[in-house]
């Protein structure tokens, strides 16, 4: 039996910020504990007094296509063995590697990449964990295109064979999968309930759906929205679309990218207000350029400029528009607690409520007895002082 005191810690909890320690015990969070009852017997070579450092779960990035030179989605094992260890340096301790719409063969290329590094990541990396993989499109609406090449956009023709691209999972280690998806295309409430039936988490996306669609779409399982409220119609006091509808669904989550260009910071405090830490995750949506500073790039083979940390497509019908970011998780909630969201609450945000909009909270997300002791320690900086996957202190400071 392996096991790792961590003790003298200001724990984030999902309620608060706690004086304690967790005992570690095979991978796994065996106790939490308050200060005083800091367990006794347990040598020096299996503990680490934190001197009242903070405690955290680990990150989890719902939504991620690349960072420090690498994309998830045209790479090899290597490349996502070494994307993982920087993430693991930024607090991300899993993410889901994320897809835009591409053709069939190259769909096929990078899943069968992904899966074959999921399936060996426990034994060949000490970096963040893949946890599964985010298709982002390819059914979402032409008019919502954002980013994405329309020319890979599809429709659902209501035969599951054409989705099995999607759904079908080859051997190895388990894995999830989400996809955003558009619910008014044509068959669009179809393919979210039959993505739901298969063991997909639907999420909303890259759409101009009406609230009736809507409501529609989270009948057939699609419960939240992708990147609120980028690539959704503007909020209009005529036609409220997925931008008043999300706000008011206390059973809808979202996320949001909190770089400060994608959503100014006043309407994430809005968002914060409305939705509170329990129904707004956090996510990068980082491309390939995130670490490497300003220039000029091409992704998914298009040219893409990053200026001042703003990304933007350089030609095409839609030349100027948002490509993605270049910050991490880390970045966005420290962002986050700038415009005054307490620290635990925009740790959850990271953490806890994406992995519950994953679908993988159970096992993952927060410092909770029995699950995977997947943890950070950041100091007033933000800085990552510490990082232990399942149990094993990788980093340390």
């Amino acid at each position: 039996m392996s096991q790792l005191l961590i003790h003298n810690a200001r724990v984030v909890c999902a309620d608060a910020i706690y004086h304690g320690g967790v005992l570690i015990r095979d991978g796994r969070i065996a106790q939490v504990f308050p200060h005083q009852q800091t367990p006794a017997g347990i040598s020096s070579g299996e503990s680490i007094d934190l001197k009242e450092g903070l405690l955290a779960p680990g990150l989890i990035d719902v939504h991620i296509h690349g960072s420090a030179g690498i994309d998830v989605q045209d790479t090899d094992s290597d490349g996502l063995s070494r994307l993982s260890q920087f993430l693991l340096c930024e607090g991300v301790t899993g993410y889901f590697a994320t897809f835009v719409p591409t053709d069939e063969q190259s769909y096929r290329r990078a899943i069968g990449c992904v899966e074959s590094h999921i399936a060996t990541q426990e034994k060949s990396s000490r970096g963040a964990r893949v946890l599964g993989i985010h298709f982002e499109g390819p059914f979402v609406s032409h008019q919502r295109c954002g980013a994405l090449q329309p020319e890979h956009f599809r429709v659902y023709d209501g035969d599951p064979r054409s989705i099995e691209t999607f759904t079908t999972r080859e051997g190895g280690a388990p894995h999830s999968r989400l996809m955003t998806l558009a619910p008014e295309i044509s068959g669009g409430i179809e393919l979210t309930r039959e993505l739901t039936d298969r063991g997909l988490r639907v999420f909303i996306g890259h759409t101009q759906a009406d609230p009736e669609t809507l409501d529609r779409g989270f009948e057939a399982g699609a419960h939240h929205i992708t990147h609120f409220p980028n690539a959704l119609d503007p909020l209009h006091h005529r036609k409220p679309g997925a931008v008043a509808w999300g706000l008011l669904r206390e059973d809808v989550t979202m996320d949001c990218i909190a770089d400060f260009h994608h959503v100014d910071p006043l309407m994430l405090q809005l968002i914060y207000q409305s939705k509170g830490a329990d129904r707004m995750a956090l996510i990068s949506d980082a491309i390939q350029p995130a670490a490497l500073g300003d220039g000029d790039f091409t992704v998914w083979d298009t040219r893409i400029v990053v200026r001042d940390g703003v990304t933007a497509l350089v030609e095409g019908p839609s030349a100027g528009a948002l490509a993605g970011s270049v910050i991490t998780l880390r970045q966005a909630l420290e962002n986050m607690v700038s415009i005054g969201v307490p620290l635990h609450e925009a740790i959850k945000m990271a953490s806890l409520t994406p992995a519950f909009a994953a679908g993988i909270n159970r096992e993952r997300g927060s410092i909770e007895e029995g699950k995977c002791a997947d943890l950070i320690s950041i100091n007033e900086e933000f800085g990552v002082t510490l990082a232990i996957m399942g149990g094993e202190v990788v980093i340390r400071a």
